[in-house]
């Protein structure tokens, strides 16, 4: 492993980096990328057992190549990956060129997120471990001097507009036992609406954020009655300057964060059936584990913060360190599900486009919602990023 990981970064210092640009008049075009390469040995503990594994996800998951192309105040951008094949495509037009007053339509970025830090698991940047997740969605989004505001288009059976789980919620809420037929389809009432508002100066950057959407459970057999769940959150981040030195912060609440897929270390609200692909988001067993339909889908509340800390030496070494911590509770939930990460690296800029950042994580995934303990996850390793 050693030796794989010595000859990937060898690799990648001695291929150049490039960065196509041209322009013709009023039309430019510029080609950019994000190569990564990592490589992490996982210690985990579970409540019984302990695995030890050697892992790579960030070259198939976060690796990029993208392109813009621009005449005048309009610009497309077309993002493809190896995981997702089209990771970001989106329409921008620049009101009278001003680069803080525009409208994008197109699968980009959500607003209504911060996070950083961690680079393990694919550069996880401590979502659900105290962070929300930046997911790329179906949108239009319309911004002025700072502020942001999105409709995030629902996604009708999965496909590019989705990334773990469906935009809409999840495919099939529960299955006949008997029949095996479903029994509640879910569908998006709302596209939802997120916002943000980001200030920045010379040695701070503060943003706040917020979301809501309303998706319907109905149930085709009249088994249970129809319910309409709110997933909303609320939250702030940014970043403090003092010299070369950095302070990173986020902090956040909200409610059925699992249905806009901005979080995903819910225990017992995602329950599988035979068919992977069918899950459910309802209570669906009695104490003795038998199935109860009569049963309702209880509202999960969430909240999280993050901080990190950093410094830069010689514009060359950036060591970090940073703590998260994320808590979900409901009506349903015998106990708090909670879970807490640290990580400590440091970014060693060896040149402009080249980077390699070591990196030793601690994840206490804490109790579950019935209050069993779930044990930890230790990781070690490194990430390799060629950026142009």
């Amino acid at each position: 492993m050693k030796k794989a990981l010595f000859s990937l970064i060898m690799a990648f210092i001695t291929v150049p980096a490039f960065a196509v640009e041209f322009e013709n008049g009023d039309f430019k075009a510029n080609i950019y990328g994000e190569i990564y390469g990592d490589a992490f040995y996982f210690n985990n503990h579970s409540s019984d057992t302990v695995t030890n594994t050697f892992g790579s996800q960030a070259f198939v998951g976060s690796s990029l190549l993208g392109v813009e192309l621009s005449y005048g105040n309009v610009t497309g951008t077309f993002e493809a990956g190896l995981g997702d094949p089209v990771r970001r495509f989106f329409m921008t037009y620049r009101f009278g060129g001003n680069e803080n007053h525009y409208i994008i339509i197109g699968r980009d970025t959500n607003i209504a997120t911060y996070s950083f830090g961690m680079v393990s698991n694919d550069l996880q940047s401590l979502n659900d471990l105290g962070t929300l997740a930046d997911n790329r969605r179906l949108q239009v989004k319309y911004g002025i001097n700072g502020f942001e505001i999105a409709v995030i288009m629902p996604s009708l059976g999965g496909g590019w507009n989705s990334d773990n789980t469906d935009d809409t919620g999840y495919k099939l809420s529960a299955v006949d036992e008997n029949t095996r037929n479903a029994l509640y389809t879910p569908f998006n009432v709302l596209p939802r609406v997120e916002l943000g508002y980001t200030y920045t100066n010379d040695s701070l950057e503060f943003k706040v954020f917020g979301a809501y959407g309303a998706y319907m459970y109905s149930d085709n057999n009249k088994i249970a009655s129809d319910k309409v769940f709110h997933s909303y959150n609320i939250g702030f981040g940014g970043q403090a300057d003092f010299g070369n030195s950095f302070l990173q912060f986020t902090g956040w609440y909200g409610m059925n964060l699992d249905l806009m897929d901005s979080l995903g270390n819910y225990k017992s609200r995602v329950v599988s059936v035979n068919d992977n692909t069918k899950k459910m988001s309802i209570f669906l067993t009695n104490d003795d584990g038998s199935v109860n339909y009569d049963s309702q889908a209880e509202n999960i509340q969430s909240a999280g913060m993050a901080i990190g800390l950093g410094h830069t030496f010689n514009d060359m070494f950036t060591p970090q360190i940073g703590v998260g911590y994320t808590v979900n509770f409901g009506d349903g939930y015998a106990q708090m599900d909670d879970a807490l990460g640290t990580y400590l690296n440091c970014i060693i800029q060896i040149t402009d486009w080249f980077s390699i950042t070591p990196e030793v994580a601690y994840i206490d995934y804490m109790q579950d919602s019935s209050g069993n303990k779930e044990g930890y996850e230790i990781r070690a390793g490194a990430v390799a990023a060629v950026i142009f």
